[in-house]
């Protein structure tokens, strides 16, 4: 009886702990109105589990969001993620550094931001703005 117990709540943690496909529309509503705003490709699939949304967009960008909808993790295949995304702030700052370059991935960490824009510059920005790193990622 013991091992059938055993069994059935690996089963059962396995299926909890899986990705689920969910439409658009069970996303937050943050995580939307995001999307919307500063993307123009269709919505391809979205996963969920239990501590996060995964969007994948038609034209290859992966997209992470927490779970209360805010945006964790962003990266481009095919068309660069504009700068715009990030806090003004921050964007004037990595526009004025590297001109005219726009981003493959973005992540936002617990105080920082990590960058890694088109020309293999990856940059580790604060929120206050001061470049803590940046380097050549090949």
């Amino acid at each position: 009886m013991k091992i059938k117990n055993i069994i059935i709540s690996l089963i059962l943690f396995n299926y909890l702990s899986a990705d689920m496909i969910i439409s658009f529309d069970s996303l937050p509503q943050n995580s939307k109105e995001f999307i919307k705003k500063y993307f123009k490709a269709p919505v391809g699939i979205v996963q969920q589990d239990k501590n996060s949304y995964e969007v994948y967009l038609s034209d290859g960008t992966e997209l992470e969001f927490s779970k209360d909808g805010s945006w964790k993790e962003i990266e481009a295949k095919i068309i660069p993620i504009d700068l715009d995304i990030l806090p003004a702030n921050i964007a004037n700052i990595i526009k004025n550094e590297f001109k005219d370059i726009k981003a493959r991935e973005i992540e936002k960490k617990i105080n920082y931001y990590k960058i890694k824009l088109v020309n293999n510059i990856k940059v580790l920005i604060d929120f206050n703005g001061t470049i803590l790193f940046k380097e050549f990622d090949d």
